[in-house]
């Protein structure tokens, strides 16, 4: 089984609580901008904003995670200096629509005009800045197989950047959801 092929990674406390208030310190000191599915905003897909995060903070993520994924998917988990890693803010209304996370000619295409970052890898890293009891709705889910996830403050889902994993956000219902998306590349070891 390689790699591509894994289910998703998940693993509770993968980061401190120190690092997740670090970064929930950074987004709210920044001002978020509307994220766009596919280089379009269209917030009957995807209602999100996000910040982008500095390399030290992200740096500090990976190193916490990297164990964890070196693990689970037998790579060398390899960060992507030319695309930053971000925060999504979700409020109350749609969540985001199943898709899956493989960068396509589209949305390279869309960004260069649209100032978005496109956000490539191998690897999708979502990692939970807020508890689940401070929002309603939320749940990250799988399409195959089924699997709904909603959970706690520095837990850490990873899952192959492929079209064979698709996957999306249930609407909120209340109060906000808070997650940090890094992407890195996969090195065989």
């Amino acid at each position: 089984m390689t790699w591509k092929s894994r289910l998703p990674l998940v693993v509770e406390s993968a980061i401190p609580l120190s690092l997740c208030g670090a970064l929930m310190d950074h987004v709210k000191n920044h001002t978020a901008r509307p994220r766009t599915y596919q280089g379009v905003i269209d917030e009957s897909l995807r209602k999100s904003e996000y910040v982008e995060i500095p390399t030290h903070l992200e740096e500090a993520v990976i190193s916490h995670c990297a164990a964890h994924v070196r693990g689970h998917f037998e790579i060398a988990p390899k960060p992507i200096p030319t695309q930053p890693a971000v925060v999504y803010r979700y409020g109350p209304g749609v969540g985001f629509v199943a898709h899956h996370d493989e960068v396509t000619d589209i949305e390279r295409e869309r960004a260069r005009t649209n100032g978005q970052p496109v956000v490539g890898g191998d690897l999708t890293l979502v990692v939970w800045l807020n508890t689940p009891d401070s929002y309603g709705g939320g749940e990250l889910f799988f399409e195959n197989p089924v699997q709904e996830i909603k959970p706690p403050c520095g837990t850490l889902v990873a899952f192959p950047a492929t079209r064979d994993h698709i996957h999306g956000v249930r609407p909120i219902t209340s109060g906000e959801r808070v997650t940090l998306v890094v992407r890195i590349d996969a090195e065989c070891l």
